[in-house]
């Protein structure tokens, strides 16, 4: 026997009215979730300002020197700053926060030179924060003719980077 399947004309399950308003309804959630999805992956960028310092070579015949070029943003303090200096097969040979290698702005001389062999000269007395005419000194003996790498950091990045040739 055969099954006849009827379609009765007299039913409905939801009136054209209240599907229209559930496929609105469905279409701005799924909106507003693919938003908050989107804005989350894309967002963080701020407003904030990379921080670096350029540094200008002068040549000498005992030390290499770099003297601070520029600086990007203020707010680079000695304590919170690193110096670190790399062979040539990249292992770290000298880390120092600047305050441990700070130097006497008057007689460009560092007190503890004998041992670490690099100094941070500020440009003026009483400075905290990295400045443009500030030096670096590192003894060309300890730290090689050339090829020597070099790294200024703060806390969250690299300031500054080169070789010393």
């Amino acid at each position: 026997m055969r099954k006849l399947w009827l379609i009765r004309k007299d039913q409905e399950a939801v009136s054209p009215v209240i599907a229209t308003i559930l496929m609105v309804a469905i279409t701005v959630v799924l909106a507003a979730v693919l938003y908050v999805m989107v804005s989350g992956l894309l967002g963080g960028g701020g407003t904030t300002t990379a921080k670096t310092v350029g540094f200008t070579p002068i040549p000498g015949a005992q030390n290499w020197t770099l003297s601070v070029a520029s600086v990007s943003t203020s707010g680079i303090a000695y304590t919170t700053t690193t110096f670190k200096i790399y062979n040539p097969g990249g292992a770290p040979v000298s880390t120092n926060l600047l305050t441990d290698i700070l130097g006497n702005p008057a007689t460009g001389q560092c007190s503890n030179w004998a041992t670490k062999k690099v100094c941070y000269i500020p440009s003026a007395s009483g400075q905290s924060q990295v400045t443009v005419g500030d030096r670096l000194n590192a003894d060309k003996a300890t730290y090689g003719p050339s090829q020597y790498r070099w790294e200024l950091l703060d806390a969250t990045s690299i300031l500054a980077n080169g070789v010393f040739s």
